[in-house]
């Protein structure tokens, strides 16, 4: 999985990434077998019929792209709505299916709940930061990105805040805060981009934290269903504290990771005068801290 991501991102040509990225559609689904429960063996179905589509698409593209330009390099890909540009569509559609961006987002929170505690760890990390880096790489400045990556912003805020199970709660956020992401992209500037990249760095590694608290529960009491948890800190000081160090990184409080990679993706789109996504971006982010800064630990 870690090696099939990390050849993904060093992949100098499309046909060497879709390889990459059908070997890390694979992995995470034996993942999710091992957990070994009737839900989860639903779930692996479910993540690979979604990502094997998404294979497709990536595939459809690279051949019709191959076809008008005659090119398999891995790098910024032209843009438009007419058939000369479907490669670069349906390449796109692929990568926005395995970034578990809105619309195509129901496969994330299904799948990372069900996996095994440590294996949904590496299941943050990897294929929606890789699907990310791929539309960095290929459709940095494209309008669409950035409205699909506000309505994940705050789309998934308010499933969380319907959630009763922590685990399921954790990867509505991944969705929130790839959302982040998707929205630098689309934007397009400079700061936005690096805000993009930051903040891809920083969620592998707080969300990462969240997924070991929310693990540490579940192999404990053996359930991370909210209405049957209640008072753990008192036996489980350590992981509360070190998910409440995530909590605060996700949740961009100052003197937190979260808070500088959040802060330059918010800034860049102040600074390119587009109010509205500054402000859904920033009531995203409020709402974060509601459900993974407060009704998580509480």
């Amino acid at each position: 999985y870690v090696g099939s991501a990390l050849g993904a991102v060093f992949a100098g040509d499309l046909f060497t990434l879709f390889f990459c990225l059908e070997i890390m559609s694979w992995a995470p689904f034996f993942l999710l077998l091992f957990r070994g429960t009737k839900k989860s063996r639903g779930a692996a179905l479910r993540y690979i019929i979604w990502h094997h589509v998404s294979g497709l698409c990536v595939l459809a593209g690279i051949l019709v792209h191959l076809n008008f330009t005659g090119s398999i390099e891995f790098t910024r890909m032209p843009w438009g709505w007419d058939m000369e540009h479907l490669g670069s569509i349906l390449m796109l559609l692929g990568f926005l299916i395995n970034s578990a961006t809105v619309p195509f987002h129901s496969w994330l929170s299904d799948a990372y709940s069900e996996a095994s505690p440590s294996g949904s760890i590496y299941m943050t990390a990897f294929t929606t930061k890789t699907a990310v880096f791929c539309m960095m790489t290929t459709f940095a400045g494209v309008e669409l990105l950035m409205w699909l990556g506000v309505c994940s912003a705050m789309f998934a805020v308010f499933l969380a805040v319907l959630e009763n199970d922590g685990r399921r709660l954790l990867s509505y956020h991944i969705i929130s805060q790839v959302g982040y992401m998707t929205a630098g992209i689309g934007i397009g500037t400079e700061m936005a981009i690096n805000g993009a990249a930051s903040h891809a760095f920083c969620h592998i590694i707080y969300k990462a934290l969240l997924y070991m608290g929310a693990g540490c529960v579940l192999y404990v009491v053996g359930t991370a269903k909210f209405h049957r948890l209640g008072g753990l800190y008192r036996y489980m000081p350590l992981a509360f504290w070190m998910t409440m160090i995530g909590a605060f990184s996700i949740s961009g409080f100052p003197l937190f990771s979260g808070f500088v990679s959040k802060t330059m993706t918010i800034e860049a789109s102040e600074v390119a005068h587009l109010p509205v996504i500054y402000l859904l971006l920033e009531g995203a982010s409020i709402g974060t801290f509601l459900h993974t800064g407060l009704k998580l630990p509480w």
